[in-house]
């Protein structure tokens, strides 16, 4: 086991969750100098990340451990499939994909959660998506942490729903009811050719904080913080980066009935790449 493996697994066994987000947040962005440097090759060689993919590859230039973690990739290292009508926004591992039945969303076998209660509870926000499909792509440490727009389309509602910051890997999702409920998690609303497509960024264990590319970085806080964008014309592109998290997570993709369908091979545990098919 690397360092960083070392390090991260026993600071999660011992730290609460919140705490150690909290910590994990000052820690990654303070400049530490050589240590900086030695827990980045020590990342790189724990998680074979791939260099040759990265726009700054020059290690010294990033002076704290976030900012090689939210590093950028060099353009086209994600060119986007053009037969499809959107794209996964991330990189990552699909955790379930399907239709939204009854209000809700399978999470893992034998657990489901409400749809109602992942939208942050108004009926209105939730119905729109009722019979329609879902895609829940997780972010390891491995992954590349930036997110990107499925499908052009305009910022409609952004909602910052708090709540927990519970791990989202494979055991918690498999033993944890309403784990996706329970977290935190910033849902955006974007107005699109095939009517709203919701993006839902779902914060964990470990992550610093969620960041948005029209709000910057979300300040947790108690209550809903519901933010409307109506007669703004904030547009995306396919392909765009929306955001990032500062750690793995996991984004949660709804769209209406009747108008895509997921691709026949998306099942658990498939990795995919942003820019790849989600809608056909």
């Amino acid at each position: 086991m690397s360092f960083t493996t070392f390090l991260l697994k026993t600071v999660e066994t011992l730290t609460p969750f919140t705490t150690l987000s909290s910590l994990s947040a000052k820690l990654t962005d303070v400049p530490m100098g050589r240590f900086t440097q030695f827990l980045i090759r020590n990342f790189i060689k724990s998680f074979n990340i791939n260099l040759d993919e990265i726009a700054n590859q020059d290690l010294g230039a990033y002076k704290t451990f976030n900012e090689f973690f939210i590093r950028q990739l060099k353009e086209n290292a994600r060119p986007l499939e053009k037969e499809c009508i959107a794209v996964s926004p991330v990189d990552g591992t699909i955790g379930q994909a399907g239709t939204i039945t009854s209000g809700r969303l399978i999470q893992a076998k034998g657990l489901d959660y409400s749809l109602k209660a992942l939208v942050g509870g108004d009926e209105q926000d939730s119905k729109q998506f009722e019979n329609g499909r879902y895609a829940c792509i997780y972010l390891s440490p491995a992954n590349y942490h930036r997110i990107h727009m499925p499908i052009d389309g305009t910022l409609k509602k952004a909602i910052h729903v708090p709540g927990k910051l519970f791990p989202v890997g494979s055991k918690n999702i498999s033993y944890m009811p309403d784990l996706y409920t329970a977290n935190e998690r910033m849902v955006c609303f974007f107005e699109t050719k095939i009517g709203t497509v919701c993006v839902i960024m779902v914060g964990a264990a470990l992550v610093g904080s969620i960041h948005t590319s029209w709000g910057g970085t979300v300040d947790r806080r108690k209550g809903l913080d519901i933010q409307t964008f109506e007669g703004q014309n904030i547009r995306y592109s396919k392909g765009d980066e929306i955001g990032y998290f500062k750690y793995g997570s996991t984004v949660i993709t709804l769209w209406p009935d009747g108008v895509g369908e997921i691709p026949s091979d998306y099942e658990t545990n498939l990795p995919v790449k942003m820019g790849r098919s989600m809608i056909v």
